[in-house]
């Protein structure tokens, strides 16, 4: 899991909103180039946990940082030593191929827990690039270099084992890069070199390998290098492909292809260039780091665009080169801002924040402290429809209430204003028609009484001069 208990993410947040766009308005920045706390040498994969915390991988000093919700320094993973050669100039004292497994190390299939091996993987912890949770807490942690995977208990930092080794093997690892566990166990690892992705279980048993291909020129196919991996809610894995500049969605347990999304490199819409790593957003639409157009794309669970976030440059609000996001329970976007050397957290401005208030209240029914919320958004932010749907159901409830409570002038005012933010709302001509004839059944009903009356006396006038004139007529006879 990208997220530890990620599932629970934005059930408050999105309502009954469909489609809820990100607000990237307001940012802060935290860290910058560096071998100390809070400094980053390629930050690559981001995490969150329940409690806020957000878990950094920092690629090229060999460690992963631990910040608080607000991106202060709280520790390292492995800890920072200063008698640790690696820790205090970023060199590595043992090559990549050095950290190889023992073959005998462990009767658990490809798991190692041999003592020596894992000390020796917690000391140099080389080039961590992905994460992921397990249900149990515990941290999977990539270490490219060394084509492992390193198993963590994260409350102690340690080791307690690792799977995988250098090959192309089933159960085998080469350049592994991200990784993903699905909520059954499964451990999804894209593998840069070998041109797959992995899916293994919690033993390193490999169940299935996903293999892309692009036809060349010459109408030859060739294995496309995946980088990130994301499971679904519905057990789809969604996978980047950088060098093809696409997003594909497999179905895992038969290979079949869902969805693709990139139609070629470039930075038109519809477009990617070298997209990395891949995290949920509002409404369950997914966020994808465009890597070298130095921006965040969204896009739906069903692969089609729904908009792009951020611009180029080193100034704080800018992005180069992003890679590892999360996006917590506030709607604040944090990025590995990896060309930076920085972490990048945008969040919501004053009208997304007020909107949500607005929400809440009307969640609840009480419309006459949500219009004031309603109305202070529209001012900010005149056209945005989130708000303008919202103020037109608080116009239908105070018309109707007002009707009910027999104010027919406040309740006409009410339903005309609908038609500032609907001007083609059906129901309001109906609303109107019946605030006509309820404020004026008073006098409809006199005017209908003195017709009847009028009616009624012509006739009893006609019934007596129909009887004065028989009865003149009968007397004339005698």
């Amino acid at each position: 899991m990208k997220k530890l208990f990620a599932v629970l993410l934005f059930v408050a947040v999105t309502l009954s909103q469909a489609n809820a766009a990100l607000d990237l308005s307001v940012f802060t920045i935290r860290g910058f180039e560096g071998k100390g706390p809070l400094e980053f040498n390629a930050p690559e994969e981001l995490l969150l946990l329940q409690d806020g915390r957000i878990i950094v991988a920092d690629q090229r000093n060999n460690r992963l940082q631990v910040l608080t919700p607000d991106g202060d320094f709280t520790r390292a993973i492995p800890q920072l030593v200063a008698s640790d050669p690696i820790r205090a100039d970023g060199k590595k004292q043992t090559s990549a191929k050095a950290l190889l497994p023992p073959r005998n190390a462990s009767e658990s299939g490809n798991i190692c827990t041999d003592p020596a091996f894992l000390a020796e993987v917690q000391r140099y912890f080389p080039r961590p690039t992905g994460m992921a949770f397990d249900s149990k807490g515990q941290l999977y942690v990539s270490l490219s270099e060394s084509d492992i995977i390193a198993v963590l208990d994260f409350n102690s930092g340690k080791v307690v084992s690792t799977f995988g080794r250098s090959g192309r093997g089933q159960g085998e690892l080469f350049g592994p890069m991200d990784i993903d566990i699905s909520p059954d166990g499964r451990i999804a690892v894209a593998e840069g070199r070998n041109k797959r992705v992995q899916i293994l279980n919690e033993a390193g048993k490999c169940l299935k390998e996903l293999v892309y291909q692009e036809e060349t020129k010459k109408g030859a196919f060739n294995a496309v290098p995946p980088r990130g991996v994301y499971w679904l809610n519905d057990g789809n894995l969604v996978v980047t492909y950088p060098t093809f500049h696409q997003v594909v969605c497999w179905e895992p347990k038969d290979g079949k292809i869902i969805w693709r999304y990139g139609s070629g490199k470039g930075s038109e819409k519809g477009m990617l260039n070298s997209p990395s790593y891949i995290t949920a957003s509002l409404d369950q639409n997914l966020l994808i780091s465009d890597t070298l157009n130095h921006r965040i794309v969204e896009i739906t669970r069903d692969g089609k665009f729904f908009e792009h976030h951020g611009r180029r440059g080193s100034a704080p609000g800018r992005l180069l080169m992003p890679r590892g996001m999360a996006l917590n329970r506030d709607e604040t976007l944090i990025i590995a801002d990896q060309g930076n050397n920085r972490v990048h957290f945008f969040q919501p401005g004053q009208a997304t924040i007020t909107l949500r208030e607005a929400k809440q209240l009307a969640l609840k029914d009480d419309w006459d402290a949500a219009l004031t919320r309603i109305e202070k958004v529209l001012y900010l932010q005149p056209n945005n429809e989130q708000a303008r749907d919202l103020m037109v159901n608080a116009l239908y409830f105070f018309g109707n209430r007002a009707f009910n409570e027999r104010d027919y002038y406040k309740a006409e005012e009410f339903y005309r204003r609908v038609l500032r933010y609907r001007p083609d709302d059906a129901n309001i001509p109906q609303k109107l028609d019946a605030i006509f004839w309820a404020a004026n059944q008073g006098l409809i009903a006199s005017i209908v009484f003195g017709i009847i009356a009028v009616i009624a006396g012509l006739i009893i006038v006609w019934i007596i001069k129909v009887l004065l004139t028989r009865f003149i007529f009968t007397q004339s006879q005698e």
